[in-house]
C-alpha cells in the first residue's frame, strides 16, 4: 500500500531497520497477525519475538512489552541469527561454532553460536530495503526515469545478482517508470548488472562486518564456522552471493532452502519448548 493509499488513508511501517519504530502501531499489528493465526476463543500463551542482534535494551523491552499488551502470558525476545540457526536445524548445541547470516529487510545480523548460545555477534544496519531503495536512485541517475520501490524489489527478486569472480547470465526486466524530464510513462528495462552494482555498497559493509567477527573468532571455533556456516534472509538467494563471500573471507556458505520463513520457524520452535535456551538446560543436556 506504501505510495498507493487514497488522501485519507495513511500506510505506516511500524518497524524500521528490525526495531520498533511506532510502539502503538506495532501492537495493533501484532494483535491483528495473532487474532488471523488463531482460532476464535483461544488464547496466546507465548510468543517468541526475534530482533537484531545489536538492539538496545530499550528497544528489547518494547518488543517484551507489545508482546504483554498484545495478550501473550509469556514473552520472549530472542536473536534473529540465533533463530535462523534453530529453525534451519544447525547444529548449534555442538561445542565447534556455526555462523549464520541473516540478511533481513533493515539490517544483516552476523551470529557465532556454540553449545546452544550465542558466541559473538555483529549487526550491519543494511538488508534488502536498503539495496531497492539504491536501485530506485541509480534507475533516477541513470535514466531520469523515476521507478516505485515495489517495482526495484520485484526487478532485485527476478534479475538479482552480486558481482563477483564467477560469471552469471545478465537477465533483465522490463518495467514502466515516470520520465523526470517529461512526467510521462517511459519503458525501461532493469539487468542483473545494476541490480549487483546497487547491492555493491551494502555488500561491501556485510563482509566488513563479517571481516570483524573473524578477527574475533577464536582459532578453537575456526573449523566448525568452515564446516557450518548458513546464509538465510530474503536477499541470501542474490546469484553469486556465497561465491563473494567465499572469494573474501574464504569461508563457503549454504544457501538456505526456506531463506525469507527460517527466522519464523526458529521463533516457533523456542515458543513450544521456552526452557531449551536457559543455561542450566543446556548445561544438563550436554552432560
Amino acid at each position: 500500500m506504501l505510495g498507493r493509499t487514497p488522501e485519507d488513508i495513511i500506510a505506516v511501517r511500524p518497524l524500521k531497520k528490525g526495531v520498533i519504530e511506532n510502539v502503538m502501531q506495532a501492537q495493533a499489528l501484532l494483535i491483528k497477525a495473532m487474532q488471523i493465526g488463531i482460532n476464535e476463543g483461544e488464547t496466546v500463551g507465548r510468543i517468541v519475538i526475534g530482533i537484531p542482534g545489536d538492539a538496545s535494551e530499550v528497544e528489547k523491552n518494547a518488543a517484551e512489552e507489545i508482546g504483554r499488551k498484545a495478550g501473550a502470558e509469556y514473552v520472549r525476545v530472542i536473536s534473529e541469527g540465533l533463530a535462523a540457526a534453530i529453525g534451519g536445524g544447525l547444529p548449534i548445541a555442538e561445542a565447534h561454532g556455526t555462523m549464520v547470516i541473516d540478511i533481513g529487510a533493515g539490517s544483516t545480523d552476523i551470529v557465532i553460536i556454540s553449545l546452544g548460545g550465542i558466541n559473538d555477534i555483529e549487526t550491519v544496519r543494511c538488508g534488502g530495503d536498503d539495496i531497492d531503495q539504491r536501485i530506485v536512485d541509480l534507475v533516477a541517475e541513470k535514466y531520469d526515469v523515476a521507478i516505485g520501490i515495489h517495482d526495484a524489489e520485484a526487478a532485485k527478486i527476478e534479475v538479482g545478482m552480486v558481482n563477483s569472480e564467477e560469471q552469471f547470465e545478465n537477465l533483465s526486466v522490463e518495467l514502466i517508470g515516470k520520465d523526470l524530464k517529461t512526467n510521462r510513462p517511459k519503458k525501461i528495462t532493469i539487468d542483473s548488472k545494476l541490480v549487483a552494482e546497487a547491492a555493491e555498497p551494502f555488500i561491501k559493509q556485510i563482509l566488513q562486518g563479517l571481516n570483524v567477527v573473524l578477527e574475533r573468532l577464536s582459532p578453537e571455533l575456526m573449523a566448525g564456522v568452515f564446516h557450518n556456516a548458513i546464509a538465510v534472509g530474503g536477499s541470501s538467494g542474490f546469484r553469486g552471493l556465497k561465491e563473494r563471500f567465499y572469494e573474501e573471507i574464504g569461508i563457503p556458505f549454504i544457501i538456505s532452502e526456506d531463506p525469507m520463513t527460517v527466522v519464523a520457524k526458529g521463533t516457533a520452535i523456542v515458543a513450544a519448548e521456552p526452557l531449551a535456551l536457559e543455561p542450566d538446560v543446556r548445561i544438563r543436556a550436554m552432560k
